[in-house]
């Protein structure tokens, strides 16, 4: 394959535009590519029927998507991903509509969509594979995300420092020795701080606002974790309020000691970095609690 065949792929996948209602961005389209690169890297076809997607998705959007009013909607990136070039609907032009112009559902449930012949056929290199798939992961779901979602859809990938020659938005190297020194490697909610020969470890440096949605690597944006906390951060099981005290969403359920761990910690207040370095912003916050759909409402009451 020429290398300008290769980027016009990567290009594509790339650009997938997504849905966005204010701050809140609706990444069906790339979950639903995702979807189909693990089933074609497994040896499966390019392609999916509108029943298949409904099946592979909806669990995914209820997981990964900000949440909505009533259900999500796989019918809409089956449909609308067409215009970015990289999905066809087998037949779509002559589907019976709906009065606004929509397909009508009985026709869309009998539709088989797939990837565009020349976009399958690239895809079989499975390294541009692996690259557009780290691409739509990188732009559209916070690091921490990843490799949960690779396992649900079936995906392999390798060294995820690897995208970085596929064009992701680079993160600041000295994001994380930064915010773990304002911190002093002290997670800022649990308090838990681990070191071994004068070396600390077993906390993480975290963006407040996903570094996938613009958040910028600064400490007025970042919080040092453990890794559990970090995950269910970015899961949104628990945010924070604006004047920085832990919010536990009332969904998050599981065992007595996985419950009791983070529900134990609800109401209490973060703590502050070293002087000199800035607090959480309250617009980050903002961000994920409310504006960035993050947070899985309701919390549990103050």
């Amino acid at each position: 394959m020429k290398p300008s065949e290769r980027q016009a792929v990567l290009d594509a996948f790339g650009s997938v535009r997504v849905f966005a209602t204010g701050e809140r961005r609706a990444p069906h389209k790339p979950l639903l590519l995702l979807v189909v690169l693990g089933q074609l890297q497994s040896g499966g076809a390019a392609g999916l029927s509108f029943v298949e997607v409904e099946e592979a998705l909806r669990p995914l959007l209820e997981r990964y998507a900000p949440p909505v009013r009533g259900r999500h909607e796989p019918k809409l990136p089956y449909w609308h991903l067409q215009s970015d070039g990289l999905w066809v609907v087998e037949g779509g032009e002559s589907l019976p509509r709906q009065a606004g112009g929509f397909p009508r559902m009985d026709g869309l449930r009998a539709s088989q969509g797939h990837l565009p012949a020349p976009v399958a056929e690239a895809l079989a290199d499975s390294t541009l594979l692996e690259d557009c798939a780290k691409l739509l992961l990188d732009r559209h779901f916070p690091e921490t995300l990843h490799a949960a979602i690779a396992d649900q859809v079936g995906l392999l990938l390798g060294d995820p420092g690897e995208t970085s020659r596929i064009g992701r938005r680079r993160r600041d190297p000295a994001f994380r020795a930064t915010v773990l020194r304002a911190y002093e490697h002290r997670c800022a909610v649990s308090g838990f701080r681990a070191a071994l020969d004068g070396s600390y470890f077993g906390v993480e440096a975290a963006h407040v606002r996903a570094h996938c949605y613009e958040g910028p690597d600064d400490v007025a944006n970042g919080l040092v974790l453990t890794p559990t906390l970090h995950r269910l951060f970015d899961f949104g099981a628990w945010s924070l309020t604006d004047d920085r005290r832990v919010l536990v969403s009332s969904k998050f359920t599981g065992t007595d000691s996985a419950t009791s761990m983070l529900r134990d910690l609800h109401g209490s207040s973060v703590r502050s970095p070293l002087p000199g370095h800035a607090a959480v912003r309250p617009a980050f916050i903002r961000w994920h609690r409310e504006d960035g759909g993050v947070f899985r409402r309701p919390a549990l009451p103050l």
